[in-house]
């Protein structure tokens, strides 16, 4: 027996944004809504537009948090939260790539609103029709996942992606491939998330290098952001596994490191580990792994963009944080410290 849900009312088109008054109705009376989004100098174009498209169909007051971080901490959360209160929001809008949305998840949730909508801006997280969030803890230098308040409505528009730098492009790409990646291998696969992440992994390799390589083309953009949407929906029902265990403790341990950098690192050596475990199922992956794989590789040589560099001293604590992260609990073959230890020395330079 399984469970399948997506309650999130999910929209996908191009140019969306100019009509987010229509999906995003504000209470009959004292609509007051607080938009949260990155604290980047790109996203105020884009929370202005959006905040007074708001005010135009009604709301009463829409405040703005444009501070939130890659990676966003608890503080952030916080921050967020107490101008939620004050403004009296019993809806969030967040905009952003998964850190904002996170965030926004997470902060609607300790408001008490009622509604929530996202708006992903780049193609990697799938996190716009998840509860599920990441939080950094930095006085433990860990990443926390939590469950926060599922989307009401996700509003997908791929004109939104096209200003991505490249690396951006490249590095949340590749987390989107291995959310199908590591779902379709789960121990807690379904013929539906399979499905899901077989189709998502297809679109994200076919286009992953057009996309970096040509920002504005707008159809490696639309099936980028696809993509991402499946195997978003896909993991959020399947799980991941120790390519995500070991790079969201990696990521906590060094804030500074891409995720996807860190996940690429992470594919090939887990991949190996866990192919035991797989039988026959992975040859079906297989050649998209090795088209991501080699597209990656050369865009990585071409950026000029090192290693990822590890400390000796922690490598015992990322071994123990890794084991027991949640994403640990669905690789299709366990593994123990000394094990996750070994992965890592593949996967990173031990400094």
């Amino acid at each position: 027996m399984y469970e399948f849900r997506w309650p999130t009312k999910t929209l996908v088109g191009v140019g969306l944004i100019e009509r987010v008054g229509e999906y995003i109705n504000p209470p009959a009376t004292a609509g007051r809504l607080l938009l949260v989004a990155p604290r980047e100098e790109w996203a105020r174009p884009l929370v202005r537009r959006i905040a007074t498209q708001l005010r135009e169909v009604g709301w009463e007051r829409v405040e703005t948090f444009t501070e939130v971080e890659p990676n966003p901490s608890w503080e952030t959360v916080a921050r967020g939260t107490e101008r939620g209160k004050a403004a009296g929001a019993n809806a969030v809008l967040a905009v952003g790539g998964g850190s904002a949305m996170d965030a926004g998840k997470v902060i609607a949730e300790r408001c008490g609103a009622d509604f929530l909508c996202t708006v992903p801006t780049t193609a990697g997280t799938g996190g716009e029709i998840s509860p599920w969030a990441v939080i950094s803890n930095l006085d433990t230098r860990e990443k926390d996942s939590v469950v926060a308040k599922w989307p009401d409505v996700a509003l997908l528009d791929p004109e939104l992606t096209l200003g991505l730098p490249p690396k951006t492009t490249l590095f949340t790409g590749i987390d989107a491939f291995i959310h199908g990646l590591e779902a379709y291998i789960s121990s807690a696969a379904t013929p539906i998330t399979d499905a899901l992440a077989l189709g998502g992994a297809e679109l994200i390799a076919s286009h992953l290098r057009v996309a970096v390589e040509h920002g504005d083309d707008l159809e490696a953009r639309s099936a980028m952001l696809q993509g991402s949407l499946l195997t978003g929906a896909a993991m959020l029902h399947a799980g991941l596994g120790l390519m995500h265990a070991i790079g969201n403790v990696t990521g906590g341990l060094y804030h500074e490191l891409p995720h996807g950098l860190i996940l690429i690192r992470c594919m090939d050596p887990v991949l190996e580990y866990n192919r035991p475990a797989l039988g026959r199922k992975i040859t079906r992956l297989e050649p998209l792994v090795d088209r991501v794989r080699a597209d990656a590789e050369a865009l990585l040589a071409r950026f000029e963009i090192a290693s990822v560099k590890v400390a000796e001293a922690d490598l015992p604590l990322l071994a123990e944080r890794a084991v027991a992260n949640v994403n640990a609990k669905t690789n299709p073959r366990p593994a123990t410290r000394n094990e996750v230890e070994t992965l890592a020395r593949q996967a990173f330079v031990i400094r």
